[in-house]
């Protein structure tokens, strides 16, 4: 029977072997950091759409009463404000953002699809993953696709000492660039958590413990901010339509016509 002879394995393979370790280990730290910031991310898009059924549509309300009235005072032929409209993309970018987006969709699947899992728990977390990618193309999230398609690299074949070495940068870079990729999630994660809408969120959660709806209270307290913009439009639209009790005629009449005016009446005072 031939026995085959143990070899020590050298200095740069346990070095490589070190490094694929530390980058899995990293891969899976960053799934989780995803996954996390996903969660973060639905909440309060769920808890917006909520906040903007009951209050944000009346405040859209408000201001448009408030535009309006704002109008009644406007000087004609004064210029129109367009600060606060963005410029609309054009069609030809929004078919190469479109386009983009769909190729970074299709390399995240790739690396992430759930038939490349190692393990049963791998498999869930890229199942997880998978479905996050899908929304994150949804909502033509570009940042959040290429982070995920930092974190999970096609494997580097090394087949001779050149692409061992070769395959060891690349694994360091790797490793680099996905620590600054986990940094970026958490980064944001703690941004969205100390949002003022993640904010309002905490309050309606401590309000609804006290047995309060504060989300129906704002809506109350917004429709009557709109009567009252609703009365003050009325108001000045009343005072523009009818002049000031006790103004004199000739303030209705032309500059020529009010001088004759006044003119003719010094005459009939002095007879």
């Amino acid at each position: 029977m031939k026995r085959e002879l143990h070899r020590e394995p050298s200095d740069a393979e346990l070095e490589l072997a070190a490094q694929r370790r530390k980058l899995r280990a990293l891969q899976r730290v960053f799934a989780e950091s995803e996954l996390a910031l996903g969660e973060v991310r639905d909440q309060l898009m769920s808890f917006e759409g909520r906040y903007i059924r009951q209050v944000g549509r009346l405040y859209k309300e408000l201001d448009e009463w408030h535009r309006k009235r704002e109008a009644l005072h406007k000087k004609p032929g004064s210029e129109e404000d367009f600060s606060d409209i963005a410029d609309e993309p054009l069609e030809a970018e929004r078919v190469q953002i479109a386009q983009t987006i769909r190729s970074l969709f299709r390399e995240v699947a790739k690396r992430l699809h759930p038939d490349f899992a190692s393990d049963a728990a791998d498999e869930v977390r890229r199942t997880r993953l998978m479905a996050q990618a899908n929304d994150a193309a949804r909502r033509g999230d570009r940042a959040a696709l290429e982070r995920m398609l930092r974190g999970f690299e096609l494997p580097f074949a090394a087949n001779s000492a050149e692409a061992m070495v070769a395959e060891l940068a690349y694994l360091k870079a790797q490793t680099e660039e996905l620590a600054n990729s986990i940094a970026k999630a958490d980064a944001e994660r703690e941004k969205l958590t100390h949002s003022e809408m993640a904010a309002l969120q905490r309050q309606c959660i401590a309000a609804a413990l006290e047995g309060r709806d504060q989300l129906a209270e704002m809506a109350v307290r917004v429709k009557g901010l709109i009567g009252i913009a609703m009365r003050q439009y009325e108001l000045d639209l009343d005072r523009i339509k009818r002049p000031p009790r006790g103004a004199m005629a000739e303030s209705l009449l032309t500059a020529e016509t009010a001088t004759t005016f006044r003119f003719v009446n010094g005459k009939r005072q002095n007879r």
